[in-house]
């Protein structure tokens, strides 16, 4: 058994970012949009501008009420499009239930779209010529990465809801050398789901469901990567039944101190992809 550190991981690949940004002498700037007053998106987003600025990333926050138009939310997206001294922009994710998520998203152009949201990167993706990839998506890949795990034969196991999601984290995987016989998409952790999810070498899970994946659906020695993020009793846990697979698993990341670190790591090193 070993805990995956994506802290300590994330930590060497900000250490590389830094040393690229000095020896090109870059100036990169750094957008982030937050709409409304969601506590978990203010420490998301606070979290990121330290890292930038720890990077030395010009970091512009744009901090948009609730009450706001949301045609105003799209043109102050548009300006910062334009802007050359922003080289990437993001929006905070979740908005507020009254925001159109997609639309807004879509406003920001793909070339300083560096969460890899748009839908003109997907297609790019698709094709298997990223010009973007997730960080998310790239985060995971580290952490499997660490662990010495050859994905050519494996079995693996996505288990979430979003088909944008799935389908681009899909293709990564099979540029990576997995076979595409071999990767299984799942929307549930069920009865009815639990022979194929203990078939799988590795599991790949984003439900959003605190501790759904228990022991019972995970076979001896797999790798379990935990992308959840849910709230119980004031603290951040993932999907994963942690406590009781910890020792089961040949490799677990944690929640928090995994996915989360990662993300933004590999969120910064895409933004030297657009200097």
């Amino acid at each position: 058994m070993a805990i995956i550190n994506g802290k300590k991981i994330a930590q060497k690949i900000n250490q590389e970012t830094k040393k690229k940004i000095k020896e090109k002498k870059l100036r990169l700037g750094l957008a982030a949009i937050l709409i409304g007053n969601d506590k978990a998106s203010q420490i998301y987003i606070n979290l990121k501008e330290k890292i930038a600025k720890s990077l030395g990333i010009d970091f512009y926050k744009y901090h948009i009420s609730e009450n706001t138009d949301e045609k105003n939310i799209i043109k102050t997206i548009q300006l910062l499009n334009k802007n050359k001294n922003i080289n990437g922009i993001i929006v905070q994710l979740p908005l507020p239930k009254k925001f159109d998520t997609e639309k807004i998203i879509q406003s920001v152009s793909p070339e300083k779209d560096i969460d890899g949201f748009h839908k003109d990167n997907i297609k790019k993706l698709l094709k298997g010529k990223p010009q973007i990839i997730s960080p998310l998506i790239n985060g995971v890949l580290e952490l499997i990465k660490s662990t010495n795990t050859k994905l050519e034969n494996k079995k693996i196991v996505l288990i979430g809801k979003n088909k944008n999601f799935i389908t681009s984290f899909k293709k990564i995987l099979e540029m990576n050398r997995a076979k595409p016989e071999n990767i299984k998409w799942l929307k549930t952790v069920s009865k009815n789901t639990q022979k194929t999810i203990l078939k799988a070498d590795l599991i790949i899970i984003a439900l959003g469901k605190a501790k759904i994946l228990k022991k019972k659906f995970v076979k001896k020695n797999a790798i379990v990567i935990d992308i959840g993020i849910n709230k119980e009793k004031n603290k951040i846990i993932g999907d994963a039944d942690f406590e009781n697979l910890k020792n089961h698993c040949s490799f677990i990341s944690p929640v928090p101190g995994g996915v989360g670190p990662m993300t933004i790591a590999m969120l910064m090193k895409n933004l030297i992809k657009n200097s």
